[in-house]
C-alpha cells in the first residue's frame, strides 16, 4: 500500500495525512521523526537521552510514551512502531529521507528542486547532543545540495545550455557566497554567453566579498581567469562527443606481450610441481600473465581476494568453497565434511543443531582436513588453481590456504588423479608480514618459487600499442610510454580515456588541451566523469560494499528500482568499470572509492549496513559499515558478536582484536562497564593464544 502520511521536516515541520489539515509538529516530536527517518530504528534509551537529557531515564521514557500516545491520538494510527527499538512505519513518508535517497541515487536534477532547512526555526538548546546532531545534518544537507548543483552545473555546461548553467552557478553561490569555485563558474559562464562586462563585474564582487569577509584577495586561479576574460583568451569548451564504444582489442588485448622470460619460469616450475608466487606493483599485469598461463595448461579455476575481505574472517574461503560446490552440484559430500563446511557456508550445513564451536587446535585440524577433502573432490579435471590478489585475503583464509597447498606436496601422489598446480599473485609489499614469512619459508624449502614482474620496456609497449590500435605517431607513442611508466593497465586506461573522449588520433596528444597526469587513479577518475549519474552512483555503492555485490544488492543500498540499476550496471560493464561480482581491477575500485564525497560515503555505509544485515552477512562486516557510517552505537555490539563468532572458530587473534575494537567504541560512548568487560575478554583470548603458541594445543 502506498504511504498515506507525509512528514514535512524541510522548512516548517508539519504532518500531512489523507483528507486532514496539516498538523504542526511539536519540536521534540519533529526531531524524533527526523532522527528515526535518517538514522533508522533506534533504541529507546538512545532516543530519550537525546530528547530529555536532564531527566532520569524512567521519566524520559514516560515522556516518550506520552509523546507517542499523543501522536497516535492525533493521527488515528501508529506512525512510530516497535518495542525497545522503535522506528517509522513504512506508511510514513519523510521529505528529509527522500532527499537523502535522491543523493544516494544520483538524481541531482530532482534534488536541487527540494528546498528548506531541516527543522527550520526550531530551537534545541536544551538538548545539546540532539542540537549537535541537527547541526551536522543541516550541514550535510547543504553539502548534498552543493554537490548536486555542481553536478548539474557541469552537465548543463557540457551540454551547451549556458543559461541554465548560469542559474545553477548563481544558486551554488547563494549556498556559499565565499566559494571562489562558484564565482569562477559565474565569471566564465557570463563570458561564454558573450557578456564580458558582466563577467568582470562578477570578479569585482568576488574580490569585494573576500576582502570584507576574510581580508584576503582572490586566489591566483581566480585572478588568472579574470585576466583571460579581460584579454578575451578564455578557452571555449569543445562540443561534447557521444560516449565512444570501446573496441574488443581494448576490452581484451589479443596478445600477452613482453613476458617471455617470466613465462619460461612459470613453465619450469609448473613442470616441477612447485607452488608459484607472482608479485608486482598494481597494474603491472600479474592477473593477465597467470590466467593466460593457467589456460595454456588446460582447465583452471581462479580464486580472487577482494577489498574488504580482511574485515570478516573466512570471507575469502567462503567465496572459494561456494565456487567449488556450485561447480559440482551433483557432488556427494560426506556428512562429516558437510558439517564442517556449514561453519562457513550455513546453507550447506546438514539438518539438525549447528556444529560445536572449535575449541582446540585439533578441532581446527579436523575442519581443515574436511575442507581439503572437499577441494580434492571438486578439483577433478582442474589442472591449475589460481589464487589472485592474495593481499586482500582475510587472515584465517590465508592460513587455511597455506595449509592446504603445503600439504598437497606431502600427500602421496596419484598418477591417475594428480593434484592441480597452484599459482598465487599479489601486490608487492602488501601481504601481511606473517604471510610473507610463510611464503619465504616455502621458497627456501624449494616447495615454491617467487617471480617478480617488472614494468614493461618501451619496445614491448609499442607492440601493445599496435594491438590497441594506437596511431603510428612517434610523438604520441613516446608520450604514452612516458605516462604509462611501463604499466600495461595504465596504458590501457589512458587509451580508454582517449577513445571515450574522442582524442585518440594522430598528433592529438601534442597539444595542451589534454593535460594527462602520471597517476593511473586520476586517469580512471577522468573516465568516471563521463559516466551517467545513475551509473556513477551504482559504482560508488559497489565500492562501499567492496566485495560480493550484485545488481540486486546495489539497488537495495541505493533504494532504486532493480531495473534502473541494471541499466546503469550495463553501462559500467561496457566501460570496464565492473565485471561479474567485482570491479574490473582493484585500481578502478580505488579510484571510484577515492571520489566519493565524505557525506555520501557515510550515508552509503549506513545503507550498506542495513542491506547486509538483512541478508545475513557476518557481524564483523556489518559492524565495519556502521563504524564507517558514524554509528558507533550500532557497531559496538556487532563487534562483540564478531568476537564471539571468531572465538567459536578458534580464531583467537581475530576475536581479541574485535573485543578490543568494541571496547574502544563502548568507552567512547560512555559505556565504561561494557568496555571493561570487553577488555577482560580480549585479555583472556590473548592469554589463550599465547598458551597455544607455547604448548602447541
Amino acid at each position: 500500500m502506498s504511504p498515506v502520511w507525509q512528514a514535512r521536516l524541510l522548512g516548517s515541520a508539519r504532518l500531512e495525512g489523507p483528507g486532514e489539515q496539516p498538523l504542526a509538529l511539536e519540536r521534540k516530536l519533529a526531531a524524533c521523526l527526523a532522527y528515526l527517518a535518517l538514522e533508522g530504528a533506534t533504541h529507546r534509551s538512545r532516543l530519550v537521552g537525546l530528547l530529555w537529557p536532564e531527566s532520569p531515564e524512567a521519566t524520559a521514557r514516560n515522556n516518550l510514551s506520552q509523546m507517542l500516545r499523543k501522536l497516535r491520538l492525533a493521527t488515528g494510527t501508529d506512525l512510530i512502531v516497535g518495542g525497545e527499538r522503535v522506528g517509522l512505519t513504512p506508511e510514513l513518508r519523510v521529505d528529509a529521507a527522500e532527499l537523502r535517497d535522491l543523493t544516494t541515487q544520483g538524481r541531482h536534477a530532482e534534488l536541487i528542486t527540494r528546498g528548506g532547512e531541516l527543522l527550520a526555526g526550531l530551537p534545541y538548546d536544551d538538548c545539546p547532543d540532539l542540537s549537535d546532531w541537527i547541526a551536522a545534518e543541516r550541514e550535510r544537507f547543504l553539502e548534498w545540495r552543493a554537490q548536486a548543483l555542481r553536478s548539474e552545473l557541469g552537465r548543463t555546461e557540457r551540454g551547451g545550455d549556458l543559461e541554465r548553467a548560469l542559474e545553477l552557478a548563481r544558486a551554488l553561490l547563494d549556498l556559499d557566497p565565499v566559494s571562489e569555485d562558484a564565482w569562477r563558474h559565474v565569471m566564465r559562464l557570463h563570458y561564454l554567453r558573450g557578456d564580458r562586462p558582466a563577467a568582470l563585474r562578477a570578479y569585482q564582487r568576488c574580490r569585494e566579498t573576500l576582502r570584507r569577509e576574510f581580508g584576503v584577495d582572490p586566489l591566483p586561479e581566480t585572478a588568472r581567469l579574470a585576466r583571460e576574460i579581460d584579454l578575451g583568451t578564455v578557452p571555449v569548451p569543445a562540443t561534447p562527443r557521444p560516449r565512444a564504444e570501446l573496441p574488443l582489442s581494448v576490452l581484451r588485448p589479443p596478445h600477452l606481450v613482453g613476458r617471455e622470460r617470466e613465462w619460461a619460469q612459470l613453465d619450469e616450475a609448473w613442470e616441477r610441481g612447485q607452488m608459484i608466487y607472482v608479485e608486482g606493483d598494481p597494474g603491472v599485469g600479474k592477473t593477465r600473465l597467470v590466467t593466460d598461463f593457467a589456460a595454456s595448461k588446460g582447465a583452471f579455476i581462479e580464486f580472487r581476494g577482494r577489498p574488504g575481505d580482511v574485515h570478516q574472517p573466512f570471507t575469502s574461503s567462503a567465496r572459494n568453497y561456494r565456487m567449488l560446490v556450485e561447480r559440482r552440484p551433483d557432488l556427494q559430500i560426506k556428512p562429516w565434511v558437510r558439517q564442517e563446511l556449514g561453519r562457513v557456508l550455513p546453507e550447506y550445513a546438514p539438518p539438525g543443531p549447528p556444529p560445536e564451536p572449535l575449541g582446540s587446535g585439533a578441532d581446527v585440524l579436523r575442519y581443515r582436513q574436511a575442507m581439503m577433502r572437499l577441494c580434492f573432490q571438486t578439483y577433478e579435471g582442474i589442472g591449475t588453481v589460481v589464487a589472485d590478489d592474495l593481499q586482500f585475503y582475510d587472515h584465517p583464509s590465508t592460513r587455511d590456504g597455506l595449509y592446504f597447498f603445503a600439504n598437497m606436496f606431502a600427500a602421496p601422489r596419484d598418477p591417475e588423479s594428480p593434484f592441480p598446480r597452484v599459482i598465487g599473485a599479489y601486490r608487492t609489499g602488501e601481504l601481511m608480514p606473517e604471510v610473507v614469512r610463510d611464503v619465504e619459508d616455502l621458497v627456501r624449502q624449494g616447495v615454491a618459487i617467487k617471480i617478480r614482474l617488472a614494468p614493461l620496456e618501451g619496445d614491448v609497449l609499442g607492440t601493445l600499442m599496435d594491438d590497441l590500435g594506437v596511431p603510428d605517431d612517434r610523438a604520441l607513442r613516446s608520450r604514452l610510454t612516458q605516462y604509462s611508466g611501463g604499466s600495461p593497465l595504465f596504458l590501457l586506461e589512458i587509451v580508454k580515456h582517449l577513445i571515450e573522449s574522442g582524442t585518440l588520433t594522430k598528433g592529438a596528444l601534442s597539444g595542451v588541451q589534454l593535460p594527462l597526469t602520471a597517476r593511473v587513479g586520476e586517469v580512471i577518475s577522468r573516465r568516471l566523469e563521463r559516466l551517467s549519474a545513475p551509473a556513477l552512483q551504482a559504482a560508488r555503492a559497489a565500492s562501499v560494499l567492496q566485495s560480493d555485490f550484485d545488481v540486486e544488492t546495489v539497488a537495495e543500498v541505493l533504494g532504486s528500482p532493480v531495473l534502473d540499476v541494471a541499466e546503469a550496471w550495463a553501462e559500467l560493464e561496457a566501460a570496464q568499470i565492473v565485471g561479474g561480482h567485482g570491479f574490473w581491477h582493484d585500481l578502478v575500485y580505488e579510484a571510484v572509492s577515492a571520489g566519493i564525497p565524505a557525506s555520501v560515503r557515510s550515508l552509503l555505509h549506513r545503507r550498506a549496513a542495513h542491506t547486509l544485515a538483512r541478508s545475513g552477512a557476518g557481524a564483523a562486516r556489518v559492524a565495519r559499515h556502521w563504524l564507517e557510517g558514524g554509528r558507533d552505537d550500532l557497531a559496538a555490539p556487532l563487534f562483540l558478536e564478531a568476537a564471539r563468532e571468531a572465538e567459536d572458530r578458534f580464531q583467537l587473534g581475530e576475536g581479541a582484536a574485535f573485543f578490543a575494537q568494541s571496547a574502544r567504541l563502548l568507552a567512547r560512548l560512555g559505556h565504561h562497564d561494557g568496555a571493561e568487560v570487553a577488555l577482560h575478554a580480549q585479555a583472556r583470548l590473548e592469554a589463550r593464544q599465547r598458551e597455544v603458541v607455547e604448548t602447541g594445543h
